[in-house]
């Protein structure tokens, strides 16, 4: 698995979630979403988002992505983080 490529389908995933406001968020809390992407390298990329409650109103967002061989049991991980006013932890 290219991490490169990997780790921008992560973090385009994480974009599009941060344009979402915190109601959005909450409406996909404990929902798993799950796509196939192609990578810049022609490469088929499995892409889960998954987001929870963090506690103390927080949601956490984490994404994991691998390209279906050996990185599907050690994918690449980005998390990120929303606090109950809307604004993100760095």
């Amino acid at each position: 698995m290219d991490k490169e490529i990997a780790a921008g389908l992560a973090d385009a995933r994480l974009a599009d979630w941060q344009c979402i406001d915190q109601g959005g968020w909450i409406a996909v809390v404990d929902d798993k979403d799950v796509r196939q992407v192609v990578g810049e390298d022609g490469r088929r990329y499995n892409v889960v988002s998954h987001a929870v409650h963090d506690g103390d109103g927080r949601i956490r967002m984490s994404v994991a992505v691998d390209d279906g061989g050996l990185s599907a049991f050690v994918p690449l991980v980005r998390d990120q983080i929303m606090n109950p006013d809307g604004t993100f932890v760095e």
